[in-house]
């Protein structure tokens, strides 16, 4: 089972998670109205697979945009974070 969940976000800001994965002090921010990713679900059956990746991929590409664009809404869990870093890994915005 997998489950997604995205809007178009009002405000996010840069977030340059290093290996400690705290908040940075970028302070980057941008008006756009860019998709917020709110919820990444993926069953322990199919992790580790890119499902978690595709759906992202997709969502992005349903709100027309790259995924280093796209906002994920906090809180992040470990494994989010992880996943977001994977897919930006110059940073991610936040919101």
């Amino acid at each position: 089972m997998v489950a997604g969940s995205a809007r178009q976000g009002s405000r996010h800001r840069r977030w340059n998670a290093g290996p400690t994965g705290k908040l940075g002090s970028d302070p980057d921010q941008d008006d756009t109205l860019p998709p917020r990713i709110n919820l990444i679900w993926v069953a322990d059956t199919y992790r580790r697979h890119g499902v978690g990746a595709t759906l992202v991929r997709a969502l992005a590409d349903d709100f027309g945009c790259q995924v280093a664009d796209a906002s994920w809404s906090t809180p992040i869990s470990d494994l989010g974070q992880r996943l977001a870093r994977r897919l930006s890994p110059e940073g991610i915005w936040i919101s």
